[in-house]
Formats: C-alpha cells, sequence, structure tokens
C-alpha cells in the first residue's frame, strides 16, 4: 500500500506540474514548487488524510493570492478528490467529519480568493455545486471506511484470541510439566528406597522383601495413573482421563502411608477446622507436600518429619519440617523453585531452607481469599 500510494503521489505530482507549464499558470515558477508540495503530501493520505487535506487547500489558497487561476487544472482536483475519499476511509466519523468540512470550506476560500483577485469568474450555482463533488468521495469513503474499520477490528480481535490461545497453552504444558516433576520425584524416590530395601530383605531374609517389592508395584502403577491424567488433557476425547480427580489434601493420608512405607518417619499435624479448598489451592497444599517429603526421603535418611496443616480464616498454612541433614540440592532444585513458582500464582509466599535447630523446613502460606 506505501509503494501504491507514493506512486500515485508522484504521477499526480507530475501531472500538476506538466499542466502548469501547457496551460502557462503564471507565476510558474511558484505556481510548480505549490503543486510539488500538495502531489507530495498525497503520499500520506492514508496515515494522515487531514494533514494532507491542510496542505493542498493552503498551497490552493496561495496559488489563488498568487493570482494562479484554479479554474483551468484539472489535477489539482483529482488531487483534491482522492483526498476526501481519503479522510472519509482512513478516518474515524468525527475527525472525517470535520476533515471534510475544512476541505470544502478550504476550496471554497480559495475560489473566493481567486474571485476577489479577478482571476476567475463563478456562478452562484457553482459554489454548491462544487462543495458536494468534494463531499461525495468523502461520504462514499465513511460508508466503505466503517466496514473495513469493523473487519480490522475483527481481524485484530482474532489476532489477540490467538495469542491468548498460545500462552494458555505454554501455560497449561508449563502447569502439567510442574505436576508431572512432581509425580515423577516423588514415585521414583519412594520406589527407589523400597527396591533398596527389597535388595537388602533378599540377603537377609527373602521371604519379607516381597512387602517393598509390592510397595515398589503399587507406586509405579499410581504413577503410571497420575501420568495419564495429565498427559490426558492434551488429547482429545478421552474424557475418563481428562476428567479424573486431581490429588488434594484429602489425600494425605495415602501420600503419608507411602512414605512410611519408604522408610520415612512422617507425623500429621491439623490445626483448625479443616473445610473445601479451592480446587488450584487445594492441588497446590498438596504438591508442597509431596515435594517436601519427597526431599526428606532423599536426605534425610529416615529422621523424622512432621507434617503440619494449619487452616486460618483466610490463609492455608502448609510447614513439613525435618531433623535430618541439610544437602545443598535442597536448598536449589527444580522442584523448590517450581513450588515457589505454583505458591505466587495465588499470590502467596514460600520458604524453604536449613532450621536453626538442624534440619530443613519448608512453609508456604495460600491466601484463600479469592482464590476460587
Amino acid at each position: 500500500m506505501r509503494r501504491l500510494d507514493v506512486a500515485l503521489a508522484a504521477v499526480l505530482t507530475v501531472l500538476m506540474v506538466f499542466e502548469v507549464w501547457v496551460e502557462h499558470l503564471h507565476p510558474e515558477a511558484p505556481s510548480g514548487a505549490l503543486m510539488v508540495a500538495a502531489g507530495a503530501a498525497l503520499a500520506w493520505r492514508r496515515s494522515y488524510p487531514i494533514f494532507v487535506a491542510l496542505v493542498i487547500v493552503s498551497t490552493a489558497v496561495t496559488q489563488a493570492a498568487l493570482g494562479m487561476s484554479l479554474h483551468t487544472a484539472v489535477s489539482p482536483v483529482v488531487a483534491v478528490l482522492i483526498v476526501s475519499w481519503a479522510i472519509g476511509a482512513y478516518e474515524e466519523r468525527r475527525r472525517a467529519t470535520l476533515g471534510l468540512t475544512l476541505l470544502v470550506c478550504g476550496v471554497w476560500l480559495s475560489i473566493g480568493v481567486d474571485v476577489l483577485r479577478g482571476t476567475d469568474h463563478y456562478q452562484g450555482t457553482d459554489i454548491p455545486w462544487l462543495g458536494t463533488l468534494i463531499l461525495l468521495p468523502g461520504v462514499l469513503g465513511m460508508l466503505f471506511g466503517a466496514r473495513t474499520r469493523t473487519l480490522r477490528a475483527a481481524e485484530a480481535r482474532t489476532r489477540e484470541l490467538e495469542v491468548e490461545r498460545r500462552e494458555a497453552i505454554a501455560a497449561e504444558r508449563a502447569r502439567i510439566a510442574r505436576e508431572l516433576h512432581d509425580v515423577i520425584a516423588h514415585s521414583v524416590s519412594v520406589m527407589t528406597v523400597q527396591a533398596g530395601a527389597a535388595e537388602e530383605m533378599l540377603k537377609r531374609d527373602p521371604a519379607r522383601a516381597f512387602e517393598p517389592v509390592q510397595a515398589v508395584q503399587e507406586t509405579g502403577r499410581q504413577a503410571l495413573v497420575e501420568m495419564k491424567r495429565l498427559v490426558g488433557v492434551l488429547r482429545e476425547g478421552d474424557d475418563e482421563i481428562g476428567l479424573a480427580p486431581q490429588p488434594g489434601l484429602h489425600d494425605l493420608e495415602r501420600l503419608l502411608e507411602q512414605v512410611r512405607g519408604a522408610g520415612q518417619r512422617v507425623a500429621l499435624r491439623v490445626e483448625g477446622e479443616p473445610r473445601p479448598l479451592p480446587p488450584g489451592v487445594d492441588l497446590s497444599a498438596y504438591r508442597v507436600v509431596q515435594e517436601a517429603l519427597t526431599n526428606a526421603l532423599k536426605y534425610a535418611g529416615g529422621a523424622p518429619a512432621v507434617v503440619t496443616i494449619r487452616y486460618g480464616e483466610r490463609e492455608l498454612v502448609v510447614e513439613v519440617t525435618d531433623e535430618g541433614r541439610v544437602a545443598p540440592a535442597r536448598d536449589g532444585g527444580h522442584g523448590l523453585l517450581g513450588m515457589r513458582e505454583r505458591i505466587g500464582i495465588f499470590g502467596g509466599t514460600f520458604d524453604a531452607g536449613p532450621r536453626e535447630s538442624g534440619g530443613f523446613a519448608v512453609r508456604a502460606l495460600l491466601p484463600l481469599e479469592g482464590a476460587g
């Protein structure tokens, strides 16, 4: 479009200058310069149509004041009609009305100057006829431009929706990645500990090795079910998987049994009155406990751990403490970073680090107001 505008402006500029020379429109030098200015301005008719109209009107009034007849040249009239269309098509309705008014009044002013100087003579009916002629392309442009602007607005909204859709997909993929990390890290940790226990049992008491092996199988099955549920949200037509319930604090006992079966001593404390929680908060609280106990399995060496769930009026506090050694990975692992991000989504706070009395502590505060 830009190249087309420049080409049109160049062609009209050449025609207007040519008419000044062929018709001997005096004074030729100033008139030619003014024609070049008016023609060049047409290159910006789409971006600044009212400004272009002011330039053309100013050149016309100046030419009339210099004594050049406006009745002879045809190309300036074409330029005025093009600008009229541009104002109607590319400006919003109020600005278009103002621009067309300025354009018509400017042309009438140049005609008045022309008549006062005695350069040309006009009949009384010429004035309204010229005004109608100038307004006609603008009115048509307004009708066409309204439809064009509607289409452009629809296209812009479509682009916005596409960007929002892509952002939503990216956010969902990130959420699934965090969920998969939580599931896999916890399950693999439990299975590794249980497999080690089974190996020791095989050496000492083969008959008792069945229990940890069975625990490994059960943990693996649960991990597969949850991973299928998570991956299932990306598959169409799999309602059974995609609609499977997500874990929450009501599943803590089962989680603690898994951890205890892997050799980690853990106690649960519930303070306040338990009540239904928003799904996102419920899942996030569960994942905090799961990640913290997974780290305890890896680094606490079987030292006691305590899970505290505190129900407040406006917030839920989740604390997991243990008395094991503190390893560097516990303070900067991807799981803890993921927990911090997860809690931050709900406007909560997350802290994890060594305890002054020894061991490690994880604490998350989740606001309950506005979290639904």
